[in-house]
């Protein structure tokens, strides 16, 4: 495994943060979601949902991490965090409630997870979670819990959401492939090395050069859902846009499998890569591409 303590910072990184700076450093816009739909799956959460603003954003979604080393609060947390990552996509309140009922003690296993990540940090939380699994709660969404958690700990040390956005920009950018397709560690581990050392040299926290890389991969794809006005550069020119068409063919068909069953997803992973790599090496040129974890023999959602 080659190092990273020094790795250069991935020119479209540089230019999506000049591009925020430029424009004033503005937060990253809330989720909108539907109230009525989560109300359907937790009823018995009526009062809690109805208090939730009609949008989230990290800040609210942090907030309400605050209380999450209790069975209660640690639902709640969830529910919130689920929320804000799921959106207005319809399969959110079905999938978040498949993970609390599922599983034993949910609620309590999932403080137990905040307890640790608030005390010994994301990357302990991360390897406890790989080593004690929530059935149906995969690394996209889970690292999107251990995020809110850690950050209403200390916002300067928030552990970073490693999903399947970040993921194909990793790998279309920096030459890195993370498998996500379940929890580890040692990929895990590589990414908060390879962000930790681009946040030194960009005078970052770690948790916000995630937020810019997600921003700029849906920007850069087109995404309907959360694309955003203020990141998209000037018109790119023919090769370029063709690219960026692929790319964002190739995030829905990701999500689009991730929706459906664990063997689909798993089944399709592989093929959706090597399109990947068509794409890269056709528009980006040949790069030799580090793989930090075996090819995938199974898959969380």
């Amino acid at each position: 495994m080659s190092d990273v303590s020094e790795a250069a910072v991935p020119d479209a990184l540089t230019a999506a943060v000049q591009r925020w700076r430029d424009r004033g450093e503005p937060p990253q816009p809330p989720s909108s979601w539907t109230r009525r739909s989560w109300l359907g799956y937790f009823p018995q959460h009526r009062a809690f949902l109805s208090d939730l603003p009609e949008r989230i954003d990290r800040a609210e979604a942090t907030r309400h991490a605050t209380h999450a080393r209790t069975a209660e609060g640690a639902e709640q947390a969830f529910l919130v965090a689920m929320i804000w990552g799921y959106g207005l996509v319809g399969y959110g309140p079905w999938r978040t409630e498949r993970v609390l009922t599922d599983n034993h003690r949910a609620a309590e296993r999932l403080a137990e997870v905040a307890r640790i990540a608030q005390d010994h940090g994301g990357t302990a939380a991360f390897r406890d979670l790989a080593e004690n699994r929530l059935r149906y709660l995969g690394v996209a969404f889970g690292t999107k819990y251990l995020r809110f958690v850690t950050a209403a700990a200390s916002s300067q040390h928030a552990t970073p959401i490693l999903d399947t956005v970040v993921r194909r920009w990793l790998d279309t950018h920096a030459r890195e492939y993370l498998n996500i397709d379940k929890w580890r560690p040692s990929a895990y581990d590589r990414y908060i090395a390879l962000l930790t050392s681009w946040a030194a040299s960009l005078a970052l926290t770690v948790d916000k050069v995630e937020e810019l890389i997600f921003r700029s991969a849906i920007s850069q794809t087109g995404s309907a859902l959360w694309g955003e006005v203020w990141m998209r550069s000037p018109e790119p020119a023919p090769p370029q846009q063709a690219a960026s068409q692929a790319r964002a063919t190739l995030l829905q068909l990701d999500r689009l499998f991730e929706s459906t069953d664990p063997q689909a997803a798993e089944d399709a992973r592989a093929h959706l890569d090597e399109v990947a790599i068509i794409i890269r090496d056709r528009w980006d040129g040949p790069a030799r591409v580090h793989r930090s974890a075996v090819p995938p023999s199974d898959h969380s959602e």
